[in-house]
């Protein structure tokens, strides 16, 4: 996951270095060829993106290059601060700090030597073992698997509180009103209940009856066109041997052909990008008989792109069906000791009303010892709970992390910083991401600061169209102007964001506990907040 962050790191200095060149003239050869190594290090890093989680020696390597460019980077900034405070002198201050200023030069030349010579063992390692960039093994498309049958098993256990949500969206499918045919979309965040709900759908009985034929595929990130056709029509239709010889195209006209004359219902779950629709359309005849498609996303842009139908946003659920779900994960059928009810329902209030946190805090709750000592020790401390195996929350999480642009990754870990339950103002975050480099720099264009902040807002909306930033409040002109986080996607913020060094987030006595523990802190940037207990 640290490519976003070192990616960063290695341009702002490449950056830094080309336009402040005036500002190192007595040490340009060595910048010069630390820039060179920077540029090869950061296109490393760009075919790498997305492996270093299944490859633990590019991770490694990619650790490595971001302490090579954090060093970098503070070399030079202290140099170039040097230079400038040495230009502010006059001609006597000058002389009496010439020694001091060569010292310093010397000191740059040094640093400068050593981090080329790391850069070159970073080479020599990437050569010796043999790493490369951009591959992409049977071992990634079977952890894809894997992790994409994780994420069902956890969204489609019988989730509470659906009933309303699902009589809405039956009325909708079969409202005889409009024939022609129409694609509904269920948009939310990662766990909430998305595969859930499409479930309960493609199986009430108003659909089975109102539709000749129905269809479910499961569609993911790593999705291929070819293999959707198939698996819908094995839903329609028997496949002999001739089916599997034709070619993408004529699959698409032979659904096309056996959903002719045919009133079809057909669910695509998990759909991530919006081309998946623009591939599959022309397999779904249009006949004005009251045909449905209803798709699952994450991502707005997807619902938005394949209908003109408002997407349904399935909300959370409530404190009460919160505390049903828990109980049913924890106790499987039995009834909650009254003993542990307060205290369950503290629990289950915690996870903010997300399916997937209760479910997988119920799981791992049903497995302790059920005293109010166990349970207690819960308290406070559940993210880090359901972090402990990243095979669940951790790894369904980041699925949406690692399908940002490069550009938004930054963006949205440094939510992160605020403290936990706060409404953030949408014009102090998008100043904070514009002072801290995060809008990235057009060469040959000067913007204003009103047009950076601009561009930030627009980085924002597209972080709420993915589902992982709320809207908490809106200005009178309808503009977002505060928004708020889960606590669980906070969480991950914060883990993602220590791994990579890109801040860290204590409380008051963690500081005074550091210092007499002379603990070193390596992250870029400290956040400080009051916790409450």
């Amino acid at each position: 996951m640290s490519d976003a962050v070192v990616s960063f790191a290695l341009e702002s200095l490449r950056d830094l270095l080309i336009h402040e060149v005036n500002l190192l003239p007595r040490v340009k050869e060595q910048v010069d060829l630390l820039k060179d190594d920077l540029g090869f290090m950061n296109s490393f890093l760009k075919d790498s993106e997305g492996k270093q989680n299944e490859h633990y020696m590019v991770k490694e390597l990619i650790s490595q290059i971001r302490d090579a460019a954090f060093q970098a980077e503070d070399v030079i900034s202290i140099y170039m601060a040097h230079v400038i405070k040495q230009r502010r002198r006059n001609l006597l201050r000058k002389l009496l700090h010439s020694f001091g200023h060569a010292a310093v030069l010397h000191d740059v030349a040094s640093e400068t030597t050593r981090i080329k010579n790391k850069i070159d063992n970073i080479y020599a390692n990437k050569s010796r073992f043999g790493i490369e960039a951009g591959s992409h093994s049977h071992l990634d498309e079977e952890a894809e698997r894997l992790l994409e049958q994780r994420r069902r098993d956890v969204e489609e256990v019988d989730v509470v509180g659906l009933a309303n949500d699902t009589t809405t969206m039956v009325d909708q499918l079969t409202d005889g009103r409009s024939l022609g045919l129409e694609v509904t979309s269920i948009i939310g965040m990662g766990g909430l209940g998305k595969t859930t709900l499409a479930r309960k759908i493609y199986k009430n009985s108003r659909i089975k009856n109102h539709f000749d034929c129905c269809a479910w595929v499961n569609v993911s990130q790593e999705y291929k066109t070819r293999r959707l056709l198939l698996d819908m029509m094995k839903c329609f239709m028997s496949l002999s041997d001739e089916i599997f010889k034709k070619s993408d195209e004529e699959l698409k006209h032979t659904l096309h052909d056996n959903l002719k004359g045919k009133k079809y219902f057909v669910v695509m779950d998990d759909v991530w990008k919006p081309e998946v629709w623009d591939q599959m359309k022309a397999a779904f005849p249009d006949e004005s008989n009251g045909s449905r498609l209803l798709i699952t996303s994450r991502e707005k842009d997807v619902a938005t792109h394949s209908s003109s139908t408002p997407p349904y946003s399935l909300p959370f659920l409530d404190d009460d069906a919160s505390w049903e779900l828990f109980c049913k994960k924890v106790f499987r059928g039995e009834k909650c000791p009254s003993y542990l009810k307060s205290l369950g329902r503290q629990l289950a209030k915690s996870c903010k009303g997300l399916p997937l946190s209760i479910v997988v805090l119920g799981g791992i709750l049903a497995n302790k010892d059920k005293t109010h000592q166990m349970w207690s020790s819960f308290v406070g401390n559940v993210s880090r709970f359901l972090f402990e195996d990243r095979n669940t929350c951790f790894d369904i999480l980041a699925l949406s992390y690692n399908q940002l642009p490069r550009r938004l990754k930054l963006c949205f870990l440094y939510v992160g910083v605020f403290p936990e339950d706060v409404e953030i103002s949408v014009r102090h975050l998008t100043q904070l991401w514009v002072a801290e480099g995060f809008i990235p720099v057009q060469k040959g264009i000067n913007r204003k600061p009103e047009e950076d902040i601009g561009i930030a807002e627009l980085y924002l909306a597209e972080l709420i169209d993915r589902s992982l930033i709320q809207v908490a409040s809106r200005r009178s002109d309808g503009g977002v102007k505060t928004c708020r986080i889960h606590d669980l996607l906070r969480d991950f913020c914060i883990n993602v964001s220590m791994e990579e060094k890109l801040f860290e987030v204590h409380a008051d006595a963690d500081l005074l506990s550091s210092s007499s523990n002379n603990t070193t802190i390596k992250a870029r940037r400290l956040s400080f907040q009051e916790w409450r207990t």
